[in-house]
């Protein structure tokens, strides 16, 4: 698999990330109605799977299993609390 393909797996990766923040953090506070707002969430939680089976598809799955144990809550929250023991 080319180099550039594996690239653009892990944009993908790392993009299909950003609609769950936006939904939390941005889609309550936008100036729209309740009912567009809620089509609006649906959507970008199917966008955000498709990314990241795409991406998936793109960089293998050693290397996708490997980005999602680096991104899980459990293992970021020990990797923080170690940070917090040494300082």
């Amino acid at each position: 698999m080319s180099r550039n393909l594996q690239k653009l797996g892990l944009f993908l990766i790392i993009f299909s990330f950003l609609p769950w923040i936006a939904i939390v953090a941005i889609v309550p506070w936008l100036p729209l109605t309740a009912a567009f707002k809620a089509v609006l969430v649906p959507v970008m939680l199917v966008l955000a799977e498709v990314a990241f089976w795409l991406a998936l598809l793109l960089v293998g799955k050693e290397a996708a299993t490997r980005y999602r144990r680096y991104f899980n809550l459990r293992t970021l929250w020990k990797r923080l609390r170690k940070w917090i023991r040494r300082h």
